[in-house]
């Protein structure tokens, strides 16, 4: 028993250490509150990209009739189209400045979403007064984990690893 608790224990240890440095836990539990809280009405959070694909492009979202692009979708499509992939504690500001724009002035012209999902949706009403500059950094941090990023984040869809 005392082995299995040590062996667990170096584990954790050693997949803790290949965790970015800009990973923070705290932030990113708080951001997923916030998006449970002020995003989750219209955003689901997750779901298999080949499923939204087959959703939106195949089916013209009568499948799964989503009101909004999920927060996968949102965290796939920040990293790809948003600043300079290069540098993550940058590239984590960059997006979080994208972000805050895009929840206070919404505008279609703005979208990083494909044409053939956001085609299915209304541009989304500001969240100005209703979100604060605070709570959008911690959901950006937690949208910027909840996707892999160019084998950056190997930890996507299973928590346990970080």
């Amino acid at each position: 028993m005392k082995t299995l608790i040590m062996t667990l224990a170096l584990v954790s240890i050693s997949i803790a250490s290949t965790l970015p440095s800009e990973f923070d836990r705290e932030i990113y539990t708080n951001g997923e509150k916030i998006f449970d809280n002020k995003c989750s009405e219209c955003h689901v959070k997750s779901m298999p990209i080949p499923l939204l694909m087959k959703n939106f492009l195949e089916e013209n979202n009568q499948t799964l009739k989503l009101k909004a692009p999920t927060g996968n979708e949102i965290s796939f499509r920040l990293k790809q189209q948003v600043g300079h992939k290069d540098d993550m504690e940058f590239h984590l500001i960059q997006t979080n400045d994208f972000l805050k724009d895009y929840l206070f002035n919404p505008n279609l012209a703005k979208t990083i979403c494909l044409e053939g999902v956001i085609k299915h949706f209304e541009v989304m009403p500001s969240m100005k007064g209703k979100i604060t500059e605070e709570e959008i950094e911690e959901v950006n941090h937690f949208l910027y984990f909840l996707e892999g990023f160019n084998g950056i984040n190997e930890y996507y869809h299973d928590e346990t690893k970080f």
